[in-house]
């Protein structure tokens, strides 16, 4: 496999960096330590960055704390607040060589989607312009059973983010941009695998006017930095992750009641009905189960199928699974790029082990594709012939490995896919519409989507059950971040 490098894109690159992004300036770093860039696809270190430590976290609360008690950005409305937000995007778009570069050597995905981060990140940004129109502009006057009243929205406070690494740049936007609008100071820890996304960020933020204080950017893991979801500073937590980490959050958050809102994990259903032909219809699936390599939160990890065709989805899938390129994510040929790191990859094996033993049928995959003996990449994997107790159905697995589930009917159709703890997304594939939505009402998961996958980040997401609590995106996401004061007003005396 040969690997393409930025220089040889014709676009120069730096993948190391010597300060942080702290209270929105860039300074130097309080410790030594540092993380190492990993190119995912050729297992190489091509470049590090400053870690943080507590130190640096305690800078970052100080500027937030002291950023939402100045008046500089609590004094603009919302849309005052929302223009800098597109001026951040535009910076962001002037920046997309760059980011794309990171996305690809820093965590593995397929350059020619790293190019379509930064108009993605820009349209959420510029969607808050919308979202600062809705929101009323001073205090509302209501009167009820005689009473008269003031209804004032306030900032929460300072609000802390917390970044996965399958996600770095679109999920860092995702809670920034709310906050911001708010009037909220944030500051964001940023996962060490895949760091590198969130320093265009910070340089977009900073060339587009965001006054200092406002955003600091923590690359770093929770033994670095301590206990920052139980610091009482922050009146707002916002987490993406795993389950197990977001009910450690929630306790945490209770402590000292700060809100949380919580994007967790899934093990999301993709419903096939009965007039989808496998022919020609397997391709529809692949970026629902195989883009990022699976590593998505919406990833569709189960596929139901009609049983009265599951020998033929079986055949069609394994075939289409079979004839995907996987390799240099640099290469636009390439469709499957690696995991990673090999921590990850090793976690993803072990589920296809698993699946064996349990007594699952690997139809497809189910190992290391011959020939790239570097870099961190597993064969997309069909499991089929599963059990609705096996761990290969109850559990994410957060990579290229497909569950194979056979029903007997809609009503069947609608159990097993309910039939989890789970319920972040689900997807309904079918040539009747009028159906689909019959189904989506009945499924428990926050985002349902009919002939496509993903999530539209600009409106409401999140999770039923154990998936989460609470929504970011759109208006809702905004309102999450804004406390509700009422001011009685009596007769002057």
């Amino acid at each position: 496999m040969s690997i393409t490098t930025a220089a040889e894109t014709g676009t120069e690159v730096s993948f190391s960096r010597d300060r942080l992004f702290i209270g929105g300036e860039w300074v130097e770093p309080s410790g030594d330590e540092r993380i190492d860039i990993v190119d995912p696809a050729t297992e190489e270190v091509i470049g590090s960055i400053p870690q943080a430590d507590e130190r640096d976290a305690e800078r970052a609360v100080a500027a937030a704390v002291d950023a939402f008690h100045s008046s500089e950005w609590r004094d603009l409305d919302y849309v005052e607040r929302a223009a800098v937000l597109s001026r951040v995007a535009d910076e962001l778009e002037a920046r997309t060589e760059q980011i794309a570069q990171y996305y690809t050597r820093d965590f593995g995905g397929l350059l020619v989607a790293g190019r379509m981060l930064p108009a993605r990140g820009g349209g959420i940004l510029r969607a808050h312009e919308d979202f600062a129109r809705q929101l009323p502009q001073g205090p509302e006057r209501r009167s009820i059973g005689g009473i008269d009243a003031l209804v004032i929205r306030e900032p929460v406070g300072p609000v802390l983010g917390i970044v996965p690494w399958n996600s770095t740049f679109p999920i860092s936007i995702v809670k920034i941009a709310p906050a911001l609008l708010a009037g909220c100071p944030i500051v964001v820890k940023i996962a060490t695998e895949s760091p590198l996304a969130s320093f265009p960020i910070a340089e977009a933020l900073q060339a587009a006017g965001v006054p200092a204080g406002l955003v600091s950017l923590l690359p770093g893991g929770r033994e670095a930095l301590g206990p920052l979801t139980r610091r009482d500073e922050f009146r707002h937590i916002s987490f993406t992750g795993s389950t197990e980490s977001g009910v450690a959050i929630m306790k945490d958050a209770a402590e000292h009641m700060a809100d949380v809102t919580l994007e967790l994990g899934g093990k999301s259903p993709g419903i096939i009905l009965d007039d989808m032909d496998p022919a020609t219809d397997a391709p529809l699936l692949f970026p629902g189960t195989m883009g990022q390599s699976g590593q998505v939160c919406v990833t569709y990890s189960r596929l139901l199928v009609p049983r009265s065709r599951e020998a033929e989805w079986r055949t069609a899938l394994a075939d289409f699974y079979g004839s995907l390129v996987i390799g240099d994510p640099a290469d636009p040929a390439t469709q499957i790029g690696p995991l990673v790191t090999e921590t990850h990859r090793r976690k993803v094996e072990s589920y296809i082990d698993v699946a064996r033993a349990e007594g699952a049928t690997i139809v497809t995959g189910g190992g290391r594709p011959p020939g790239l003996e570097r870099g961190y990449f597993v064969q997309p994997t069909l499991v089929a012939d599963v059990t609705s107790d096996m761990r290969i159905v109850r559990e994410e697995v957060f990579g290229p490995v497909i569950v194979l589930q056979a029903y007997d009917d809609e009503d069947d159709a609608v159990r097993i896919a309910n039939d989890t703890h789970y319920g972040l997304a689900a997807g309904v594939f079918t040539r009747d519409q009028e159906r689909a939505l019959r189904i989506a009402r009945r499924l428990e998961a926050g985002s349902i989507s009919i002939n496509m996958s993903g999530a539209c980040l600009s409106i409401p997401f999140g999770g039923y059950k154990m998936s989460g609590i609470g929504r970011e995106g759109g208006y809702e996401g905004v309102e999450a971040l804004l406390e509700y004061k009422q001011i009685q007003l009596g007769r002057s005396a």
